[in-house]
């Protein structure tokens, strides 16, 4: 049974021009292949910032289908940091993951497919990372 999965897409900037954020989807295979997937809805919201759109897209996602959500911030000093979030074809999350400090940290996984898949992107996207690590719920840090 395919799912249907909410998403904002934006990239708005601040009047100064100082401040951005960007936010974006890939629809993913367990091989990092790009899928082929429907939009059925677009609707229109309001930025972060002044300048520039933002949309909620409503997907079909296909099934053994990862969509990636990426949510990226670049601040005052040039810094980028934000958030990776992956949902598997029922539409539920599976992985959360933060970058700041050209680091990944990871939360809770387990799956070896999933950090396979935050590389992935972040090879893709062409972001420079150090160090990727894992942190487990009970407090332990795996580095990689």
């Amino acid at each position: 049974m395919r799912k249907y999965l909410q998403l904002k897409v934006e990239r708005s900037k601040s009047r100064s021009g100082l401040h951005r954020r960007t936010s974006t989807y890939q629809v993913l295979d367990k091989d990092c292949n790009q899928l082929d997937f429907r939009v059925v809805e677009k609707v229109s919201t309001k930025p972060t910032y002044v300048e520039g759109i933002s949309e909620m897209h409503k997907i079909l996602l296909p099934d053994n289908a990862y969509v990636v959500y990426m949510d990226f911030i670049l601040n005052l000093r040039k810094h980028i940091k934000g958030e990776v979030l992956i949902y598997g074809s029922d539409g539920r999350l599976l992985c959360r993951s933060v970058y700041r400090k050209l680091k990944v940290r990871v939360l809770d996984v387990d799956n070896p497919l999933l950090m396979n898949l935050i590389k992935c992107v972040f090879k893709s996207l062409k972001l420079p990372v150090k160090r990727y690590g894992v942190v487990r719920s009970g407090g332990k840090k795996e580095v990689s």
